[in-house]
């Protein structure tokens, strides 16, 4: 097991497809799963392998182009998708797609076209609390001011106060709520610098 002292090999990079089934999983760890399986009606085992599918595409809102990676010693331990909120609808239509109009999904109104939208996040529970997040975080933030985007856009349950609390060392403030499954979620926006 790691220990805490060994947080310097932490390192970030831009996913590839060969990533796509360990992006799945540490996706589906942000989302409310129990809900999107009961209005899906898959199972896990078929989440994971069509939300792998997702990921290795390219084009889609989970893909491994729209991916920052974390390892620790060469394994991937957490994972981070953002694109520009224009895109949206456009992105998330495959995923649509794959799960059918009933899933959830096709409902779901996350981001704004102004912003670039910082999606999912998962780091794996043994790696929690070593700051993981928080570079995948900075490595899309980076991402984003590179793309010329002026603010950035999250949501986070208003149940998981921990999260809010690192959003909001991070630079991010609520600026409005939305509805996510049948969970109340805050939208909470940065804004960037521009190099």
């Amino acid at each position: 097991m790691q220990t805490m002292t060994q947080i310097d090999r932490i390192t970030t990079r831009q996913a590839t497809g060969a990533d796509a089934g360990v992006i799945a999983e540490l996706f589906m760890m942000a989302w409310p799963v129990e809900e999107i399986l009961d209005a899906s009606g898959v199972t896990y085992a078929e989440l994971h392998d069509a939300m792998t599918k997702v990921a290795s595409r390219r084009g889609t809102i989970y893909s491994y182009e729209n991916t920052v990676v974390a390892e620790v010693d060469g394994r991937v331990v957490g994972a981070m998708c953002a694109y520009d909120g224009a895109d949206y609808l456009r992105l998330k239509q495959p995923v649509v797609d794959m799960l059918g109009p009933d899933s959830g999904f096709a409902q779901l109104r996350e981001t704004e076209a102004d912003e670039f939208y910082l999606d999912s996040v998962g780091v794996y529970p043994e790696y929690r609390g070593r700051g993981i997040a928080s570079r995948l975080f900075e490595a899309q933030i980076v991402r984003a001011a590179s793309l010329g985007h002026s603010r950035a856009g999250l949501i986070v349950d208003e149940d998981k106060p921990e999260a809010e609390a690192l959003y909001a060392r991070l630079g991010f403030t609520h600026v409005d709520d939305r509805d996510f499954f049948g969970h109340r979620m805050k939208h909470m926006v940065r804004t960037l610098e521009q190099d």
